[in-house]
């Protein structure tokens, strides 16, 4: 971790994040950081060894050759910085990482959250491989879309069938062995009665259960 002193809430958060940090996924998003780019980190430092957003750079011109991706290895912080900026772009224009899954400039500029960059790295492995990466993947892959498609069939059947909640819609009860047109259809609303009512019934008058009382003379 950096060696800038931190107080009051940074000092919290930062204990906060120290707290949930796991060294075993730092050390899966270095090994595949390397394996892909095929560079071993400049130190073991995790956060210092990207902090110029040079190798991140070298990462996505590997994982997509095609791309035109410049980077400058200058020690003054505003190249450093604009590095990381260009491969968090390349992140949400190319490989449409969601913004939710990346972390901020200043989160591996100024080591302030270690847990986002090693879940962006994460992220982009899953997308890449999603984007047709032959290579090594971390972590479960991105669901596919399915899109379910119904026969003719299916969706007559699907008309049969008295569906949803929908109190007051007025709706038709289809008999199969009815021909069209035919009258004998039944038409029902939701919440209908049939005619019923509660017509006879006495609100608010003395009525016994059971019958009569047995020793009542």
């Amino acid at each position: 971790m950096s060696d800038i002193p931190l107080y009051g809430l940074d000092k919290e958060l930062a204990e906060r994040q120290a707290a949930k940090y796991d060294p075993q996924r730092e050390k899966q998003a270095r090994e595949w950081i390397e394996e892909v780019v095929g560079e071993k980190f400049p130190s073991d430092d995790f956060q210092e060894s990207l902090k110029n957003g040079v190798l991140l750079c070298k990462l996505i011109k590997k994982l997509s050759p095609d791309l035109t991706i410049k980077w400058n290895e200058s020690k003054m912080p505003f190249k450093q910085m604009e590095n990381i900026n260009t491969f968090l772009t390349v992140l949400t224009q190319h490989f449409n990482v969601p913004k939710n899954d990346q972390f901020q400039t200043i989160d591996l500029y100024e080591d302030k959250n270690r847990n986002q960059v090693v879940d962006t790295v994460f992220a982009l492995s899953r997308h890449a491989v999603q984007r047709g990466f032959d290579g090594p993947l971390l972590g479960p892959r991105l669901a596919e879309k399915r899109e379910v498609q119904f026969t003719e069939e299916q969706l007559k059947e699907g008309r049969n069938v008295i569906g949803g909640l929908n109190y007051g819609v007025r709706r038709q009860i289809y008999d199969p062995t009815i021909g069209a047109g035919a009258a004998d259809g039944v038409s029902q609303q939701m919440g209908f009665s049939g005619g019923a009512n509660a017509s006879g019934v006495t609100y608010g008058t003395r009525r016994d259960i059971g019958g009569a009382d047995p020793g009542k003379k």
